[in-house]
C-alpha cells in the first residue's frame, strides 16, 4: 500500500523538490509537528488595517517575540496554530477543487502557492466568506514566502488591507523543529 504524500508535496508535485531541505522538512507533515523560533511584527497604522488585523487575531507589533507553530494533519488538510507570545491565531490549509486554500474562521482564501527561486510563495488569488465570493477589491494583498537562510527555515509574511492597500501586518522570523 502506498502512503499519500504530505499536503504540500502532493499539491506542488515535482516543484516541491526545488525547495531547500529545511522548507521541505517543515512541510513533510505526517503527524503533529511543533516548530519554534523568533519573529518581529509590524502593524499598520490606519484604523481599517488595525480593525482587520484585530478581526483575524494577528499578533501585536514587537521587535522580538517567541513564536510557536503547531501543524496537525486533519481531515485531508493541515490545521496550523501560530502563537506569537500570548497571541494565537489558527488557519486550516487544504486542497479544494484543485487549489490550495487557507481558511480563517468563515473566511477562505485561494492561494497561488508556487515555488520560485527556491522559495515557497503564498499569494492570495481569491476569497470568500462562507459560500459568497469576495469582489477583487475586498481581497487582502499577500506577499508571503518561506525560504532557507544559512541552513535555517525563515518566513516573511506581509499583508495589506483590502480597499486601501494600507499595510496591515508584517511578520517575519525563523523556526526550528522541536525534538
Amino acid at each position: 500500500m502506498t502512503s499519500k504524500p504530505p499536503l504540500f508535496a502532493g499539491y506542488l508535485g515535482a516543484d516541491y523538490d526545488a525547495l531547500p531541505p529545511v522548507v521541505r522538512d517543515l512541510h513533510d507533515l505526517r503527524g503533529p509537528a511543533i516548530w519554534r523560533g523568533r519573529a518581529s511584527v509590524t502593524r499598520g497604522a490606519s484604523f481599517w488595517a488595525r480593525l482587520i488585523a484585530f478581526a483575524f487575531r494577528f499578533p501585536p507589533a514587537t521587535d522580538d517575540i517567541d513564536v510557536t507553530v503547531t501543524m496537525t494533519p486533519r481531515q485531508g488538510g493541515e490545521l496550523w496554530q501560530r502563537q506569537f507570545g500570548a497571541a494565537r491565531f489558527w488557519s486550516f490549509l487544504r486542497v479544494q477543487d484543485g487549489h490550495m486554500t487557507e481558511r480563517f474562521g468563515p473566511f477562505t482564501f485561494t492561494l497561488g502557492l508556487h515555488v520560485a527561486d527556491g522559495q515557497l510563495h503564498f499569494p492570495v488569488q481569491s476569497g470568500r466568506v462562507g459560500p459568497l465570493p469576495f469582489p477583487r477589491f475586498l481581497l487582502p494583498v499577500s506577499v508571503a514566502r518561506e525560504y532557507e537562510d544559512a541552513g535555517q527555515f525563515h518566513f516573511d509574511v506581509a499583508l495589506s488591507a483590502p480597499i486601501t492597500g494600507a499595510p496591515m501586518v508584517h511578520y517575519r522570523g525563523w523556526l526550528a523543529p522541536t525534538a
